[in-house]
C-alpha cells in the first residue's frame, strides 16, 4: 500500500514537474518510468518477490493516476472491476432510455474489458515459458504504446493535448 500511495504521489510531481516541458506530454514521462520500473522487475529473482511486488505496485499507481479516461469515458487501466461497474451501468442507462451513444460507452467498457482478460490470459500462458521476465511482453506493449501517444492525431500531436 505505501508502494501504491508512493506511485500516486511520484504520477503527480512529474504531471506538475511536465507541464514546464514542452517537447513531451507528462503522461509519456509516466509511461517511460513504468517501462524502466517494469523492465528492471524482469531482472529480480523471486528471493526478492517482496521488491518486484511493491515496484509493480507503484507502476500501477501511476498508470491508474495518469490514465483516468479514454474517450472521455472514466475507466481503469490496470484492474477490471471498475470497467465492469461502468459496462453494466452503461447498459442499464441504454435499456432505460435507448440513446446509442450510451451503448457505444458500454461496448468501450465491453472492449476495455475483453483486452484486459486476454491480457491476462496470454501472461498466464507465458509465465511457464519465461517466468518473471513476463512482465517484458508488458513493457513491449507499454512501449507501443507510447510510440502510439507521438501519432497526431486530427492536427494536434497527442503529446501536446490537454491534461
Amino acid at each position: 500500500m505505501i508502494a501504491f500511495a508512493l506511485g500516486i504521489w511520484t504520477a503527480q510531481v512529474i504531471r506538475d514537474w511536465g507541464q514546464t516541458i514542452r517537447r513531451f506530454h507528462w503522461r509519456q514521462l509516466v509511461l517511460a518510468a513504468e517501462i524502466i520500473l517494469l523492465f528492471l522487475v524482469g531482472f529480480i529473482p523471486s528471493s526478492l518477490d517482496s521488491l518486484a511486488n511493491a515496484m509493480v505496485s507503484f507502476s500501477c499507481a501511476m498508470q491508474v493516476q495518469s490514465f483516468r479516461k479514454i474517450n472521455g469515458y472514466a475507466f481503469a487501466s490496470t484492474m477490471c472491476i471498475g470497467n465492469l461497474r461502468g459496462g453494466v451501468e452503461a447498459l442499464y442507462a441504454y435499456r432505460k432510455t435507448k440513446n446509442r451513444s450510451v451503448l457505444q460507452a458500454a461496448g468501450r467498457y465491453c472492449a476495455i474489458i475483453l483486452l484486459f482478460g486476454l491480457g491476462a490470459g496470454l501472461g498466464g500462458c507465458f509465465i511457464p515459458l519465461l517466468g518473471v521476465k513476463t512482465i517484458w511482453i508488458s513493457c513491449l506493449l507499454l512501449l507501443v504504446s507510447l510510440c502510439l501517444m507521438f501519432i497526431e492525431e486530427e492536427g494536434e500531436s497527442l503529446a501536446s493535448a490537454k491534461s
